[in-house]
């Protein structure tokens, strides 16, 4: 049986810095899906052994705690595994490890997703027992953290608008996840990006987004909690749609 926990290893280089010469969020979460890929792959259920059942993956919900951020030259680790899934969703979870000159290693993040298997055609949600058995799978030992449903709001207001392009697109045609926490971030100032961190980023996926969408992103200020963390939510949603096509929150601390 194929291990159920897969290691990849990765440098903190150009291509997923941030402009303070840190791992960003983006960067991170690129870093993500290529280990979530890989594994899937050899787990024998990766996107060409899906499309050959006319399905597909999509990402439903996603929460990251990151402890710490790496910066430019270091070097990070990064072990993900499926864990016990239900009838229609299944559940895989991150950590990112970061080892200091020594070679001590530490865990400074983790992550946990939730995805669903759509039929291509219909893009309707199918049950998992149909289409897949037999993947390994962890049971213990795993993460505390959850991908948490995240309600829509009507008393957030619009900060933003940004128009889909085919950059945008992951190789099912829609947005890439990607590309959401990459408009959430768009909104922050420079003041607010060097000002604060970012402890936790939580988002969910509601309807698929494509070339030509225009999408207006609404959100609050935030008040401080006791500990001087902000959090912050938001959604985006279709001009030409009321109903959000994602909620997400962003949970800022002052460096």
């Amino acid at each position: 049986m194929s291990d159920p926990v897969w290691t990849q290893h990765y440098d903190v280089n150009t291509m997923v810095l941030d402009h303070q010469k840190r791992l960003s969020l983006v960067g991170l979460l690129n870093l993500l899906q290529d280990i979530a890929w890989i594994h899937a792959e050899h787990l024998g259920w990766g996107y060409d052994a899906l499309v050959e059942k006319a399905t597909l993956w999509v990402l439903s919900r996603q929460k990251v705690v990151m402890k710490e951020w790496p910066q430019w030259e270091d070097k990070v680790t990064i072990r993900t595994w499926p864990r016990r899934s239900g009838a229609i969703m299944a559940l895989r979870e991150f950590e990112i490890i970061a080892a200091d000159k020594n070679g001590s290693e530490r865990r400074i993040g983790e992550c946990s997703t939730s995805w669903l298997v759509l039929d291509w055609n219909t893009r309707k949600v199918q049950k998992l027992d149909k289409i897949m058995f037999g993947v390994p799978s962890l049971t213990e030992g795993v993460l505390e953290i959850a991908a948490e449903r995240i309600p829509p709001r009507t008393d957030l207001s619009e900060i933003a608008r940004f128009e889909v392009r085919n950059s945008d697109l992951d190789v099912n045609g829609h947005v890439n996840n990607t590309r959401y926490a990459q408009w959430v971030t768009d909104t922050l100032t420079l003041d607010e990006l060097k000002r604060y961190a970012i402890d936790e980023y939580d988002v969910n996926f509601l309807a698929e987004t494509g070339v030509g969408d225009t999408i207006v992103i609404e959100s609050e200020p935030g008040t401080p909690d006791a500990d001087g963390t902000v959090l912050r939510h938001y959604q985006g949603r279709k001009t030409t749609e009321d109903k959000p096509a994602f909620t997400a929150r962003l949970k800022l601390r002052e460096r």
